[in-house]
């Protein structure tokens, strides 16, 4: 009867210890680092930056602290676990020379490919690149006529024209004159200082007879005489969305006429250089 009793009494003891070691078990907290290592804990408090704990078997000992970025997660006593993935803060980092290149395979050392900039409005309706045909008076369209223009560059850029057109006024000197000899022509180059706007240097005719297109002379000479000369004007070929546009501009042109009739006395005829106010106004159609 007494084994009995003894064997039962060592029975409940190990029933008890167990009981005890499975509560103990369960009333502690695991904090699990991202370095493999564990901490068994009582966990106190938890910060953003920092967890306070103090270890599960020196329940009295120092509060103990463990960085929030190196920590996965903890697992506490009722059963629950709590993941932790800190997002870094992104700081601005010194750039070196060797952080403009990347390397191949090869170990080749190639220059990093830089985002483009992003375009303007100007930019991507086209109005930097352009071939254009118009319509319009002055010197750049021959007098009355058309005028063929294309457009290169960017917000500065470069552009080249011809124009083709008929002489707009009566000839001094009535009767002397046909359809093809009231043709005239005209070319030039355009520097855009920005966008739209624009210093034009040309090279062309601007009259017959000695009468400029724009404004009689005074002088009567014979209807071979040609005007003939360059001109600078400053405008602007302005285009209403992406393909309508106007043409405005003004300036100086300097025609060269033969005031001698062939003679003067030498080899070569002699010629007068007067200097007119030049304009420009027409419409025209971008491609």
């Amino acid at each position: 009867m007494k084994a009995h009793l003894k064997m039962f009494s060592h029975k409940v003891s190990a029933v008890l210890l167990f009981f005890f070691i499975t509560i103990t078990a369960q009333a502690q907290d695991y904090i699990y680092m991202k370095d493999g290592s564990e901490y068994r804990a009582k966990v106190e408090e938890i910060t953003p930056e920092i967890i306070k704990f103090k270890k599960f078997d020196q329940p009295e000992g120092p509060l103990r602290t463990v960085n929030v970025e190196d920590v996965i997660s903890i697992r506490y006593q009722d059963g629950t676990e709590e993941a932790f993935t800190k997002v870094q803060e992104q700081t601005p980092e010194k750039t070196t020379e060797d952080d403009q290149y990347v390397y191949s395979f090869d170990g080749d050392k190639k220059e990093e490919e830089q985002p483009e900039k992003p375009k303007s409005k100007f930019q991507l309706n086209g109005h930097d690149k352009y071939v254009s045909l118009g319509g319009g008076f002055g010197n750049s369209y021959g007098g009355a006529g058309t005028r063929f223009q294309f457009r290169v560059g960017g917000i500065v850029g470069f552009g080249l024209h011809t124009g083709l057109g008929v002489y707009p006024r009566p000839f001094l000197n009535p009767g002397t004159g046909s359809f093809q000899k009231r043709i005239q022509f005209d070319f030039g180059v355009k520097l855009f200082v920005y966008k739209w706007i624009y210093v034009d240097f040309q090279m062309g005719m601007v009259g017959r007879d000695d009468d400029y297109y724009l404004y009689e002379t005074g002088d009567r000479g014979q209807f071979s005489d040609v005007l003939f000369g360059p001109a600078v004007l400053a405008g602007a070929d302005y285009i209403f969305g992406k393909h309508l546009g106007v043409n405005l501009g003004a300036g100086v042109s300097f025609p060269i006429t033969d005031v001698s009739g062939g003679g003067g006395g030498g080899p070569l005829p002699q010629t007068e250089t007067n200097v007119y106010p030049a304009i420009d106004a027409g419409v025209f159609y971008k491609f």
